[in-house]
């Protein structure tokens, strides 16, 4: 009786050393995504979302008289953002995706670059390379779109079936002569 209590104590304390690693790493995959503003990607996109809906009502030249049915819609809109697009919504998956990626020595590492002066200013300038690169990108794309497009085109026609021969009609299909 004895043996097995001890075992029975021995699991529990393990499962909770387990559980209390596990909080551990989430608490610092918490600590890491606060350092590098990770908790600000959703009001980012609701930013960007919010751009492209007034850009969208902006190109369907609304008239005055119809203004306040477009604030309607806008508040609609805007109670959507709000619901659906909160940090607190996705959070959990975030510290889900860190603590899946990186190791609890990792995030340890990151966390101490991150809270460094050059960490700091990583963090800081990010959003103005991200901006910038994406400039690159988009410019260097604009010549190779063109030759994905003919070269797509030309998969196309290749790969087209071949239309039907025409078949000669058969006797049901043969008008009836009188």
């Amino acid at each position: 009786m004895l043996k097995k209590w001890i075992f029975v104590m021995c699991f529990v304390l393990s499962c909770s050393s387990a559980y209390s690693g596990v909080k551990e790493h989430r608490a610092l995959a918490e600590e890491l995504i606060k350092l590098t503003e990770g908790d600000s990607v959703m009001e980012k996109m609701k930013a960007q979302v919010t751009m492209i809906f007034q850009q969208i009502t902006a190109q369907m030249n609304i008239q005055e008289a119809d203004k306040p049915k477009l604030e309607k819609y806008t508040a609609r809109f805007d109670a959507i953002l709000k619901e659906d697009m909160a940090w607190d919504k996705v959070k959990e998956q975030y510290l889900d995706l860190y603590t899946k990626v990186f190791t609890e020595e990792d995030i340890k590492g990151l966390v101490k670059f991150y809270k460094s002066d050059l960490g700091v200013k990583v963090t800081a300038k990010m959003p103005e390379l991200m901006q910038e690169s994406m400039v690159v990108a988009r410019s260097y794309m604009q010549n190779i779109v063109p030759k994905l497009e003919t070269l797509t085109e030309e998969m196309q026609k290749e790969f087209a079936p071949a239309p039907a021969p025409e078949a000669a009609p058969t006797p049901e299909q043969e008008p009836k002569k009188k």
